[in-house]
């Protein structure tokens, strides 16, 4: 029988940590789209809006003020 090949990595060692980051970042945006759309659908819910929207957040957190 012969040894089994173990590969250490899926795409190679680069790749793996990008591709990791895509599909979490890719997850996290529509979950947060999906969600925002539920609370506040009067309101648009596209990539830039939600970015602004981020963004705001951000600079109030750092800033000292939470909401």
């Amino acid at each position: 029988m012969a040894p089994a090949v173990v590969y250490p990595h899926l795409i190679s060692k680069i790749g793996d940590p990008l591709f990791a980051l895509f599909i979490g970042t890719s997850a996290a945006y529509v979950r947060i789209r999906r969600e925002h759309k539920e609370k506040h659908p009067e309101q648009p819910s596209d990539a830039m809006y939600l970015f602004g929207l981020g963004k705001r957040r951000v600079k109030g957190w750092w800033g000292g003020w939470a909401e």
